[in-house]
């Protein structure tokens, strides 16, 4: 980590301060990427701008996650420092602040130096090349980079392509995983997101920079990608029973509720049996793969014990027809993509 400069300390310490009192940072920074936990803002310090990553632990599973090893910004710092030290482009650590209470984690926040980006054109296949060229630099310095999605790398002014969000980065530890495993794991992670165009360019440049080293890994690196899209694709679909960034799961005495976070828009509760719970689901299936937009803002549903009936948040306009075709609609996507 870089020493913040005296002009910095002051400011740092009043985004600190109001993080540690409110779990989130003054008003005046910009939010750009906000999650369930963890949030990341642009900011503007005395000797330049910044990005500030910040992470409250509000549930339980995130306080036990963390309370036996380093907290993320400490973490990421400690990962981005082995990858500058690989001459691997990536952000400049200007803070890293942690706090615990009762031992258990309670706010992370690490300072970026913002990097200078470009805003050429960029063709996707050469793009690509210069990814996978990155992603072996890493594992050859001994990093293994668990969430190498393009959005993780960024090409700076000066031409060079540099990564992001070392968070789920880890050193490469010979007796634990072997070097094999991560470069086939990078391989069908930098492919999950991938079109099958795009993958076929990329099969002959992960041999030629060593990611990949036969055919044979090849086939096992492919039959790997199209598990890891299947997996991918119903994870973002469960989301919609979870407490996630878009949706809110909250029990009642009387059944548990999933809805869409913020505030109802006006409508009714339209009441019926299990079957809905496919209305739901398929409507989230349309929402990602059709974009269609979501129907009903709310399902709700009764304990088994209390007789296990359900009920949709519905449009207040909409007639019992149209509820009708929507539901049927809705649960026949569920029906082609739900397990």
């Amino acid at each position: 980590m870089v020493e913040c400069r005296t002009t910095d300390q002051q400011a740092l310490e009043e985004w600190w301060q109001t993080f540690v009192a409110t779990g989130e940072l003054p008003a005046g920074l910009e939010r750009v990427q906000g999650r369930l936990i963890r949030s990341v803002h642009r900011g503007e310090l005395p000797s330049g701008p910044v990005h500030i990553k910040t992470m409250t632990f509000p549930r339980k599973k995130d306080r036990l996650r963390y309370a036996f090893r380093a907290l993320p910004a400490v973490h990421e710092a400690e990962m981005l420092a082995l990858t500058c030290a690989a001459s691997i482009p990536c952000p400049e650590v200007v803070d890293v602040r942690v706090q615990r209470r009762a031992w258990l984690p309670h706010r992370s926040m690490l300072v970026l130096r913002s990097l200078p980006l470009s805003d050429d054109t960029e063709n996707p296949v050469e793009r690509l090349h210069d990814e996978v060229e990155l992603a072996s630099r890493l594992v050859s310095a001994g990093i293994y980079h668990r969430d190498l999605h393009t959005d993780n790398f960024v090409r700076m002014a000066s031409g060079a392509l540099a990564v992001l969000d070392m968070q789920s980065a880890s050193r490469i530890r010979p007796h634990r995983t072997s070097l094999s495993t991560v470069r086939l794991a990078v391989a069908a992670r930098l492919l999950r997101d991938r079109d099958a165009q795009e993958q076929e360019s990329a099969w002959v440049h992960m041999r030629e920079v060593g990611l990949l080293k036969s055919d044979s890994e090849c086939d096992s690196v492919k039959a790997r990608v199209a598990q890891l899209q299947l997996r991918y694709q119903d994870s973002r679909i469960r989301r919609c029973l979870l407490n996630s960034t878009e949706f809110v799961r909250r029990n009642h005495i009387s059944g548990v509720e999933y809805r869409m976070r913020g505030e109802l828009p006006p409508g009714r509760w339209w009441r019926g049996g299990r079957a809905l719970r496919a209305a739901w689901i398929g409507q989230r299936v349309r929402d990602l793969r059709e974009g269609t937009s979501p129907v009903f803002a709310a399902y709700f549903q009764k304990w088994w014990w209390l007789g296990g009936g359900a009920a949709l948040y519905v449009p207040k306009q909409f007639e019992d027809g149209r509820i009708d075709a929507e539901v049927h609609s809705a649960s026949s996507a569920a029906t082609r993509s739900v397990r």
